[in-house]
This record gives C-alpha cells, sequence and structure tokens, in this order.
C-alpha cells in the first residue's frame, strides 16, 4: 500500500491533474479571500462604547461571570466547539458540538455580549485527537458512529479576540419568566446557566466535593448585565472571531489571496501543459 501511495505521487501526471483540477478552485478562493480582506478593512473598528448597531470590529478581552471545562483538554473556557468527523459506512460526515456561557468583550471602554454561535472560528485548535484515540472518544457522550478524527477550539478568559459581526438590538433584553425558570435554563439565545455550568463542571470531575463550590464561577454575576439591550451575533454579513488582531488578519489573507489567485491559474496552466505535452499534441 505504502510502495503503492509512493508511486503514485511520484506520476507527474497525477500532478498535473490536480493542478488542471484544483487551479481554478483556488484562483476563485483566492479572490473570495481578498473580497473578505477588504470587507474587515472597510468595516469600522469601533470600541464598546461607541459602537453603533449595525456591522462593527470590536478587540477585547473575553469574560464573563462563570465557565465551562472543555471536554477534550479539560480547560476552563467561556466557549468551546467540537468538531468531530466520523465515517459510517464509507460516507463521511461532520458534526459540531458547542457550548457557551455568557460570553462579554471587555476592550475597557465597557463589556459586550456575544453569541458566537455560527461564527467562523479562526482560532488555534485547543485539542485535537486522530485515529489513535478514536476507540477512547467514541465511549464518550460526544461522538456518533466511529470518529476518525475530532478538534475543539475554545475560548478562555482572559484570551484577546478580534470579532467582526453584527451589533443588534438583543430579542431577549428581558428576562423570561418561564424559560428562565431556574438556574438550569438557557439564558437568553442559549447560554448555559450557572447551574448546569456547575452539573457539567462536576460531571468532568467526579472527585470534587458536592458540598462545597465547584469552581465554575469566576467573576460576581452582578458585574455582569445577562440581558443587555444589544448582543454581537451572527446576523445577515460575515461573523468572524479570531485570536489574530485586525492587521494580522489583514496580513494573512493578504497573503492567502496572492498565492491562490496567482497560484492556481500556474498551477492550472502547468498541468494542461504537461497532460497536453505527455499526449503529444505540443
Amino acid at each position: 500500500m505504502i510502495r503503492l501511495l509512493i508511486w503514485l505521487l511520484s506520476q507527474p501526471l497525477l500532478w498535473a491533474g490536480l493542478g488542471v483540477t484544483l487551479g481554478p478552485y483556488f484562483f476563485w478562493r483566492g479572490f473570495r479571500l481578498l473580497q473578505r480582506k477588504r470587507l474587515i478593512m472597510d468595516t469600522p473598528r469601533s470600541t464598546v462604547r461607541a459602537a453603533a448597531l449595525g456591522r462593527v470590529e470590536i478587540t477585547g478581552k473575553a469574560v464573563g461571570p462563570y465557565t465551562l471545562v472543555a471536554p477534550m483538554s479539560h480547560t476552563d473556557c467561556l466557549y468551546y466547539r467540537l468538531v468531530i468527523e466520523s465515517n459510517p459506512q464509507g460516507d463521511l460526515r461532520e458534526s459540531i458540538r458547542e457550548m457557551c456561557t455568557p460570553l462579554f468583550l471587555d476592550d475597557g471602554t465597557g463589556t459586550l455580549m456575544v453569541f458566537p454561535q455560527g461564527a467562523e472560528l479562526l482560532l488555534p485548535p485547543s485539542s485535537e485527537r486522530s485515529e489513535y484515540g478514536k476507540l477512547a472518544f467514541a465511549l464518550t457522550r460526544y461522538s456518533e458512529g466511529n470518529p476518525e478524527f475530532a478538534q475543539e477550539y475554545s475560548i478562555k478568559p482572559g484570551d484577546t479576540i478580534f470579532v467582526l459581526g453584527t451589533l443588534r438590538e438583543n430579542p431577549w433584553a428581558k428576562k423570561d419568566p418561564i424559560a428562565e425558570c431556574n438556574e438550569l435554563s438557557r439564558i437568553g439565545p442559549g447560554f448555559v446557566g450557572p447551574g448546569e455550568a456547575d452539573l457539567l463542571r462536576r460531571e468532568a470531575y467526579p472527585y470534587l466535593n458536592p458540598k462545597l463550590l465547584s469552581g465554575a464561577t469566576v467573576a460576581s454575576a452582578k458585574q455582569f448585565d445577562l440581558h443587555p439591550p444589544v448582543i454581537l451575533m451572527q446576523a445577515d454579513g460575515p461573523f468572524v472571531i479570531s485570536t489574530d488582531s485586525q492587521l494580522e488578519l489583514v496580513a494573512k489573507l493578504n497573503l492567502k489571496s496572492l498565492l491562490y489567485i496567482w497560484g492556481g491559474p500556474a498551477a492550472a496552466l502547468w498541468g494542461l501543459w504537461e497532460i497536453l505535452n505527455r499526449a503529444g499534441l505540443l
């Protein structure tokens, strides 16, 4: 099997076919990245205090009243997203599980609630697990079928993050006495309540003393308005959360777009030339 793979990789026609096939896609992808770069540059950067309704860019530290335990890395976080790839009967499937406590951005001028569900996360993975760990991971409640690969992304208290999104009026600005009747109820758009966060932590660390606090609380809930008048979340436009600054993100997008825009056509032309030359048409 390994020898066959090495032989295939040594064939110029294989690379020529890949160049002809993937070159146009990379060319298209480059323009999409260029469009994203221009969008970020054209969106006004704002502070929390001066932010207006609509598309905004805000940078600040992630804060919140209590934390979750990320399922793979077992670290304290305010939000995690678990991406699991499985291959039942040869059909590759991807499932996403995410959970979040009330998440706020603090830039020194104030705090702003962020609901990160559905965001494009430009974060380094906090943990990943491939084939070697799939048996152990299959025994947890986070996976279904035969997981082949899993990645975890998380936002931890104190992380500096850049957010491009839409600031809108908060539909959950008033507490719903029915939907939020106890500590196990979800808050607003779906934030985990303090009681559920405590239960999840005790599930992750079963040796915790049930008579003592679990340690999920990191700040007084009185410091945060859990039903603010506005919220930053996914709407009609793009929604990006990144650990890179605005300048770093623009620089990376600029480099990638140039590589794709110029490299895609070059790979396609070389592949076409190689195929025609091997066929004796040149």
